[in-house]
């Protein structure tokens, strides 16, 4: 049976034709089809529906990245979406749904839970990590970095700046990652680490085949 994985996805303006659109990159359909296991399918979640109408088919949720948070660069669409992950995540952790934050996504946690994150330099560009005690190169597109958590979560990725690059809620299902796993060409061990605690919290749900 299928597990569903929501992903949250970005708002963008188009101009041309005076609408808001919600997006998801390409690299996260590559990422379900050839990178992990064929037991997942993702189901891109919609703003507009009510996400306790997704809660009864979902194993998990991602929040993906895209864009800053609205209390870094404030617009009206991060403020928009900031509400709806904010409500996503109050109800993932009342519905005990795993959740996993990735670049935005793991800003939107750590602000969430009241950590700091503070403007960053030389992270729009691969960098080396220290991952429980080793060290690998990741990607990275962001210029705003999570430099304190509290301590409810547990540090498993640092860079070499001090700023953290990947944790975990002490007692709930709740991960996140600077980088972006979606786009590695092949999946580094911190994201297959990162990625296999995620879904080990999985429980049996829905399934609409």
């Amino acid at each position: 049976m299928k597990k569903f994985i929501g992903i949250t996805q970005r708002l963008i303006e188009h101009i041309q034709y005076s609408e808001i659109r919600e997006a998801l990159a390409l690299d996260w359909g590559t990422f379900f089809c050839e990178k992990i296991s064929e037991d997942f399918l993702p189901l891109a979640l919609s703003s507009k529906i009510d996400f306790k109408d997704y809660i009864p088919y979902l194993s998990g949720v991602i929040l993906s990245g895209g864009n800053d948070l609205n209390s870094l660069n404030p617009n009206k669409l991060s403020l928009f979406r900031d509400a709806y992950e904010k409500n996503i995540l109050k109800l993932c952790l009342q519905n005990h749904i795993p959740v996993l934050g990735v670049c935005r996504g793991a800003q939107m946690i750590a602000e969430f839970f009241c950590a700091k994150i503070t403007p960053i330099m030389q992270h729009t560009t691969p960098h080396l990590i220290s991952f429980q005690s080793q060290n690998y190169k990741v990607n990275s597109y962001h210029n705003y970095g999570i430099s304190g958590l509290c301590e409810d979560f547990e540090v498993l990725g640092i860079a070499i700046d001090g700023s953290i690059e990947a944790f975990k809620h002490k007692n709930k299902p709740i991960y996140g990652i600077m980088w972006h796993l979606e786009r590695e060409e092949n999946l580094s061990i911190p994201s297959q680490k990162m990625w296999k605690m995620f879904i080990e919290n999985f429980k049996e749900k829905k399934c609409v085949f």
